[in-house]
């Protein structure tokens, strides 16, 4: 049956059922739940999450570790969208589920986590006090991540983690969920995703401490893993703030004993302590169990709490150092905490503390507090260092990106004239030369060189700048620092190329910053952004093409220094062809399109480089804007038959069907995904809308509207995308007014939150 069809049979059946009363269809929604949830209790009663995770996760034969079969998760989806789409706006007095029972549904669906299965548990998740009485918190995190354990995939399990703070409820993960997740990747012997996570972690906030690293050991002696990679975790804890614990020592020692590898054992322990026993003063074993308590306590309650709790410590034998009060302050960024822990514990705050301060500010995005709490430091009498002035240095940079100004650049630069004043270089104490990095010092290091020069290459007047780059390097070179960092090469290179006159001139200008002899190292992140800037230069020409020549080329450095060539280097350069191909003229468009076929040659003949499904997604996209249809249908058929599309994918093809005027290429795509049971998100069905509107079938498309989306998940209902589409092709046909009576009728909610230039302009009639 055809969409229309079906369309104007369900028109039908709406009207049919708006002659019932409200109360009779409230009571078929009710009896239909009340149907559903006895097979859901029972089924719940029978089954449970278990409280731990196993050592590893069992595997049936397909490959599938999903704990619940596929016809109990088809029934909770049913029960719960149904119950989800009937809530009312404030919180009932009677419940839909209990608490117990939502938490089981969350633990079997994150069991099986399935892409549709996560994404209904974010959906209770956005309603949970309404669902169940229960509000969103670390322990309903903890209760997710459990089940996820049970499913076994580390990267899905890694991917909640960081993504937790931007899920409802907004819970930043504590201590205990990272250390959750890294002991099942310890028990299972996954080391590298360890020491993945870990930096994960410490761009989170939540540093690695003692307890993480004793964790990363044990990993990498369950995974048998060899002697210098023992070394290499050594390498990975000197970029963290570490405290000795001869704990860790001895752990080294025993671990390699019970291998009966005594010269490693001993060997192992030796440079462990010659690496770490002088950073720190050494602290006994219960020092470092308080502070992680108190850790834990700072995160759960609150600095209030954990000053008590280190009251009782201290009774115990605990010692107060300046590292407590720092431990008080990891998740604050109010002076009044930091004045109430000087005087609580008799500490007083210096440089490292007011950091803190700044640098929770800044990841909370407050850059002006941020700015007022390192003025209030300054005030205080605290001497700025690296560590203080970097957290609001960076703040500064990285919101310039993108701005109207570099205003916030020279607040940045204001910044680094402080500290270079404050730790000034004389030759009774030169500066040290060191590696690029993220060495700390007293004065300006390398790290915040760095961040300096990636703003002034962004930058807007990138002229002025130059000048400056320069003086910077002339004191980096003053200081010791050598210049050949990562950051610091490939922000000169993108600084020389932006000053350049011509394509060529600015591939010379690569060339000479780069080296030719011996070619500085500059990484995948730092080739990715030459190769956008080179993409993007225009030496003053409206709609310059992108040099495909010069572009390759510096490909094949990326290839011949020994780096991976990621998918988006290509995806890319298709979507600056693809931002190009808007409202051009017909003879570029044809130039466009020979240089899309030129980068899918270099993609097919790359055997590098393995596409993904957001490459291929370029792809289709570029080839649907440059007019080549046909390339671009061939493409998604590639993804479906593969089954590697996604939303985006959907959205491109059925955008191109409706440019080509391919209605039925577009029936064929959504009947195939129907028979997939493929969920359509809202941009999918704004796409089809469009695609039907292209087509001249405006009054398929207002029926669909109005009787399909959001019928079955509010989430897809239409919204003011979805009504400024139907009204904008009503007035190429003069159909405003019917499609304003049928918005009014069907859709009056949404009619009523459209602006007045859309609904003022359609309904009002000629002459008025």
């Amino acid at each position: 049956m055809s969409f229309s069809r079906a369309s104007s049979q369900l028109e039908r059946l709406a009207i049919s059922v708006q002659r019932s009363t409200a109360l009779r269809t409230t009571t078929f929604k009710a009896r239909q739940r009340t149907v559903v949830l006895p097979h859901i209790r029972k089924w719940l009663s029978t089954s449970h999450t278990k409280p731990i995770y196993p050592s590893a996760p069992s595997v049936n034969s397909s490959g599938d570790t999903s704990r619940a079969p596929t016809n109990k998760l088809a029934t909770i989806h049913s029960y719960t969208n149904q119950v989800l789409n009937s809530l009312p706006e404030a919180i009932p007095t009677k419940y839909a589920l209990s608490g117990e029972e939502a938490l089981r549904m969350l633990g079997t669906l994150a069991a099986s986590a399935r892409q549709q299965d996560l994404a209904l548990i974010e959906r209770m998740l956005g309603s949970f006090p309404s669902l169940c009485g229960l509000q969103v918190d670390a322990d309903i995190h903890n209760h997710i991540l459990r089940g996820l354990m049970q499913h076994g995939n580390v990267q899905t399990m890694l991917n909640w983690l960081c993504q937790m703070h931007e899920k409802p409820g907004n819970v930043k993960p504590f201590l205990e969920h990272w250390h959750t997740f890294l002991d099942y990747c310890a028990d299972t012997g996954q080391p590298r995703m360890i020491r993945h996570a870990m930096s994960k972690m410490a761009h989170s906030g939540r540093k690695p401490n003692n307890s993480t690293f004793r964790i990363f050991f044990r990993a990498l002696f369950n995974s048998g893993a060899p002697v210098n990679e023992f070394y290499s975790a050594f390498d990975r804890i000197e970029n963290y703030s570490f405290r000795y614990d001869e704990s860790l020592a001895g752990m080294l020692h025993e671990g390699f004993s019970k291998l009966n590898l005594p010269q490693q054992a001993v060997e192992v322990k030796e440079e462990f302590e010659r690496r770490f026993s002088k950073r720190v003063v050494k602290a006994n074993a219960m020092q470092v169990e308080w502070e992680e308590g108190l850790e834990n306590e700072v995160e759960r309650c609150g600095i209030a709490s954990a000053v008590r709790l280190c009251e009782e410590f201290r009774r115990d034998g605990y010692r107060v150092t300046s590292h407590t009060l720092t431990i008080m302050l990891r998740c604050s960024r109010e002076v009044a905490d930091l004045e109430y822990g000087e005087k609580a514990l008799q500490v007083k705050a210096g440089p490292m503390q007011w950091s803190i301060l700044i640098t929770n500010a800044v990841r909370a995005g407050d850059i002006r507090g941020a700015q007022l709490i390192y003025r209030q430091s300054q005030s205080c009498g605290v001497l700025p260092d690296a560590p203080l002035v970097q957290p609001l240095l960076t703040g500064f940079c990285e919101s310039a990106f993108g701005s109207a100004n570099d205003g916030l650049i020279d607040q940045a630069l204001d910044l680094y004239n402080d500290l270079a004043r404050a730790h000034p270089l004389s030759s009774s104490n030169p500066a040290a030369p060191k590696a690029f990095g993220r060495q700390r010092s007293f004065g300006p290091d390398a790290f915040m060189y760095g961040t300096l020069l990636r703003a002034m290459a962004n930058s807007v007047d990138v002229q002025k700048y130059s000048k400056l780059s320069t003086d910077l390097l002339a004191d980096m070179e003053d200081r010791g620092i050598a210049a050949d960092g990562h950051v610091v090469v490939s922000s000169l290179i993108v600084i020389a190329m932006r000053c350049s006159t011509s394509l060529d001139d600015a591939l010379a200008a690569y060339r000479k910053v780069i080296g030719k002899d011996a070619p500085k190292a500059i990484g995948v992140k730092g080739y990715r952004w030459i190769l956008h800037i080179l993409s993007r230069l225009s030496f003053n020409e409206q709609r310059a093409l992108p040099p495909i020549w010069h572009y390759f080329e510096v490909v094949k450095d990326m290839r011949r220094s020994g780096l991976e060539i990621p998918p988006h280097v290509y995806a890319s350069l298709l979507r600056r062809l693809s931002q190009l191909a808007e409202n051009a003229p017909k003879e570029q468009i044809f130039r466009l399109a020979a240089s899309v076929r030129r980068v899918h040659d270099h993609l097919t003949l790359d055997p590098s480089i393995t596409p993904d499904t957001l490459l291929w997604n370029q792809l289709m996209d570029a080839y649907q804007r440059v007019g080549l249809f046909v390339e671009a249908y061939r493409v998604w058929e590639m993804l479906l038959i593969s089954e590697t599309y996604d939303n985006a994918s959907v959205s491109i093809i059925l955008d191109a069907c409706g440019y080509a005027n391919t209605w039925p290429l577009a029936e064929q795509v959504l009947k195939k995904l129907s028979e997939r049971s493929f969920p359509l998100n809202q941009g999918n069905w704004n796409s089809y809308v469009e695609c039907m509107c292209r087509n001249g079938m405006l009054n398929d498309a207002l029926k669909t509207v109005c009787l399909e989306m959001g019928k079955n998940n509010k989430d897809v209902k239409p919204n003011l995308e979805t009504a400024r589409l139907l009204l904008t092709f009503a007035m190429k046909t003069n159909q405003q007014d019917e499609v304003s009576m049928r918005l009014q009728r069907y859709l009056p909610e949404l009619w009523e939150s459209l602006p007045a230039h859309l609904t003022g302009s359609v309904i009002k009639p000629e002459g008025v």
